[in-house]
């Protein structure tokens, strides 16, 4: 758009306000969404995200606002349990992987978890961020959920113990970061119902199925609209 403005019947305003919106998305927002379908960087890769909004907010004011607002709505997933995935993130400082691992070691390893909601942060517009350092006040018991999950065995766990220039020649890790990076990311509702239809398409190919399919998932839309108990009482 900002390349064909000129092209355009445009005021200044409308000018300024493209070349704006040119700027935020080449600078901070086109590199984080194409990242943002990566699994073990998306902890590190939201809050530096968070960070950088912070400083914009001395240049644009209004448009940092926006994006923080979003993103306040989206880190809700930043738990105990899912920050360790920062350790299979290779682009992360190794003194900082190290450390989390560090800290995770400082917990002991539970054999089991009570089933439970996950404890969420409490993040505001003006929480000060302290990015990537941040990630390590997230480390805590629960965050050996993901270990404890894939039922692996103690050679596995060996890596833990060595410093991080070796850890991508040890089988354990290999094999855990395989898995990590296996992982796909949906990220709000709306990329869900995406999902949700991308999915089906590719499983029924025949066209008359597919029609059926998608009368049938917008009827059901329409008759739960929630999960409340008002919605579940009708079935």
């Amino acid at each position: 758009m900002q390349l064909l403005s000129e092209q355009f019947e445009m005021t200044d305003e409308e000018r300024r306000g493209v070349k704006e919106m040119s700027t935020f998305i080449a600078l901070f927002h086109s590199a984080t969404f194409l990242k943002s379908r990566l699994f073990s960087i998306s902890p590190a890769l939201d809050l530096n995200y968070w960070s950088m909004m912070h400083l914009y907010k001395e240049e644009n004011p209004a448009a940092a606002k926006v994006a923080i607002d979003s993103v306040l709505k989206h880190l809700w997933y930043l738990t105990e349990e899912v920050v360790v995935l920062s350790i299979f993130d290779r682009q992360l400082d190794p003194v900082l992987r190290k450390g989390i691992v560090v800290k995770l070691l400082s917990f002991p390893r539970p054999k089991t978890f009570s089933p439970g909601n996950p404890k969420f942060i409490s993040l505001k517009f003006d929480s000060i961020i302290t990015y990537p350092d941040q990630l390590l006040n997230f480390v805590g018991s629960r965050s050996w959920l993901l270990f404890v999950s894939l039922k692996l065995t103690e050679e596995n766990f060996d890596w833990m113990h060595t410093e991080v220039e070796n850890w991508k020649k040890i089988s354990g890790y290999k094999k855990i970061g395989g898995i990590v990076r296996s992982f796909e990311v949906v990220n709000d509702c709306a990329e869900r119902a995406v999902k949700l239809i991308s999915d089906f398409k590719d499983v029924v190919v025949n066209f008359k199925e597919q029609e059926y399919l998608f009368q049938v998932i917008e009827d059901h839309r329409n008759h739960f609209r929630s999960f409340n108990k008002s919605s579940l009482k009708d079935l």
